[in-house]
């Protein structure tokens, strides 16, 4: 292997969710590159200290927001609508304020990691800086379709070293490829996209705001 394993690599290689042969390419790299060792140790670091905190909980305040914007997409979805044609294209009539709720933490974690370095990144997330959007409900009767079309619309971010992503991690499995807050059968929960064996797969995770998680539904992401 002649190129350098990036840092989602060394953190994914570290928790045997990387194929066998990507693995095995970074074990055989990692005794001939100082760099690549110091990186590595700096996450086995991180995920060392993030294992002996104690779970955070939510803030008052995150949740009164979530209840709102959560109240007001029922409210909404409450409302009799005009029937209008289209082509049927999820999100064809969505307002344009749902990708910018996508993007903007997206772009603001990339932004905190290239000016600040990856330390100051994962203080941030840890902080609660780094948290997934909220979308739109979903329901567990169909919940392997309706993931797949907020995936499509709005792409997916793991937030990672975030305090969701935290949670996601300890009950669930593979690898974490994406995060959203969401209305689930009317209850606040956590979709968690995590992607095994060539699929994705999303998992409703409950309890994240009292520091009990759990796995509940769980579905393959339709294609």
């Amino acid at each position: 292997m002649t190129d350098h394993p990036t840092l989602e690599e060394l953190a994914e290689a570290a928790e045997s969710l990387l194929v066998p042969e990507r693995a095995a390419q970074i074990d055989a790299h990692l005794p001939d590159c100082a760099d690549c060792r110091l990186r590595a140790a700096e996450l086995d670091a991180v995920q060392a200290k993030l294992a002996a905190a104690p779970a955070p909980v939510m803030p008052a305040g995150v949740a009164d927001r979530l209840d709102r914007v959560l109240a007001a997409e029922s409210s909404r979805r409450s409302q009799p609508r005009i029937p209008r044609m289209t082509l049927g294209n999820f999100g064809v009539d969505r307002p344009r304020r749902t990708t910018r709720r996508w993007l903007v933490p997206a772009l603001a974690a990339a932004v905190a990691a290239a000016i600040v370095g990856f330390g100051a990144y994962v203080a941030s997330a840890s902080a609660g800086l780094n948290e997934p959007p909220v979308v739109a409900a979903v329901s567990t009767r169909d919940l392997g379709a309706q993931a797949a079309a907020l995936e499509q619309a709005s792409g997916l971010d793991p937030h990672r070293f975030s305090q969701a992503w935290q949670c996601a991690r300890q009950v669930t499995e593979g690898r974490i490829v994406g995060l959203a807050v969401s209305s689930v059968d009317g209850t606040l929960a956590l979709l968690v996209y995590t992607r095994s064996s060539g699929s994705t797969r999303v998992t409703v995770v409950t309890g994240c705001a009292a520091a009990t998680p759990s796995a509940g539904p769980s579905a393959l992401v339709s294609r």
